[in-house]
């Protein structure tokens, strides 16, 4: 049970809000949980997690720590879920009056459309000008081309820009590679990073030396970003109860159709539990404690769901529901 702040700031009181942008694996939800390990005083600090599935995974990740954590699934909350999303804000100022709130956005969120949109709210007197933190894979830079608008208008928001997972990389790439963020968003500051691990008084300092503030940039172009389904964006989930066939599972892991962009969850898999983090054809695997069913929340462009769900089906032991 998360009890009331007894820090709470007083009424009338603004709360500093960070926006955490970044496309599909990149590490946000990573981020997430290394602030909430952070040995200093969390308290009034609170998580709001947007999925684009209709199961939330991220949530169950940060969840344990004594920190308020509110889940949006279902939707984008930059298109299709913005009420919702405001009224999830709203609750949480209501209910728990915190000086400082993290929004993961889904990785299919253009950050732009967020911020115009907390602008025009009814909440907007209650919360600090959002700042942007875009975490970005680094082995995921060299295809950005494939990845349209969207990936850019995530780099172009940034007041600070995580380049995550540089161990996946040569060294004399990554200096390369943040000279080209930089020439996207040069006013931007970027850290490379292993795992999303920075200094805490990093990520909530306010940039020192820059004019960019991204709740000024309203009127940037990001035409071709409709809704995530009018992207072609398709997003669904796997649950069961029995456990699945572990060879036949990393036989599915193994075949996934290019445009299955990303498998998160949780898989038993005989008599042990993985937390699968599946991204840009490169799957990590960790061993959980806790045994429990099968949950994985899928994302992908243009992808049959119904093949997938099928190899699944094909991978459980026992009775079949």
């Amino acid at each position: 049970m998360i009890m009331k702040d007894n820090h709470a700031p007083p009424d009338g009181a603004v709360c500093d809000v960070v926006l955490i942008a970044g496309f599909l694996g990149a590490g946000k939800t990573t981020l997430l949980r290394n602030i909430l390990r952070w040995p200093g005083d969390l308290s009034g600090t609170a998580i709001l997690v947007n999925e684009f599935g209709r199961i939330g995974i991220d949530g169950d990740l940060l969840r344990g720590f004594n920190t308020p954590v509110y889940e949006l699934t279902n939707g984008c909350i930059c298109c299709t879920i913005q009420g919702d999303f405001i009224n999830a804000i709203s609750e949480m100022l209501d209910r728990f009056h915190p000086r400082r709130l993290f929004i993961e956005a889904t990785g299919v969120a253009d950050p732009f459309e967020i911020l115009t949109f907390l602008k025009s709210s009814q909440i907007v007197q209650r919360i600090s000008n959002p700042r942007v933190v875009t975490v970005l894979a680094g082995d995921l830079w060299e295809g950005r081309e494939y990845f349209g608008p969207l990936f850019y208008n995530q780099i172009k928001a940034a007041e600070l820009l995580l380049f995550n997972k540089v161990d996946l990389l040569p060294k004399e790439e990554v200096s390369q590679s943040v000279q080209e963020i930089k020439k996207i968003n040069p006013s931007c500051s970027v850290m490379p990073t292993h795992h999303c691990e920075i200094d805490p008084e990093v990520l909530l300092r306010p940039v020192v030396g820059t004019d960019h503030e991204p709740g000024s940039h309203v009127d940037h172009p990001h035409s071709g970003h409709g809704t995530a389904d009018e992207m072609g964006y398709v997003s669904f989930a796997f649950e069961a109860e029995s456990p699945l066939e572990a060879d036949c599972f990393y036989r599915f892991i193994k075949d996934l159709p290019a445009g299955l962009y990303r498998v998160k969850g949780f898989v038993l898999l005989e008599d042990r539990r993985f937390l699968v983090n599946h991204v840009g054809g490169k799957t990590e695997w960790v061993e959980v404690d806790e045994m429990g069913p099968t949950k994985l929340a899928f994302v992908g462009w243009q992808v049959n769901e119904g093949h997938i769900i099928e190899a699944l089906n094909v991978c459980l032991k026992g009775p079949q529901v």
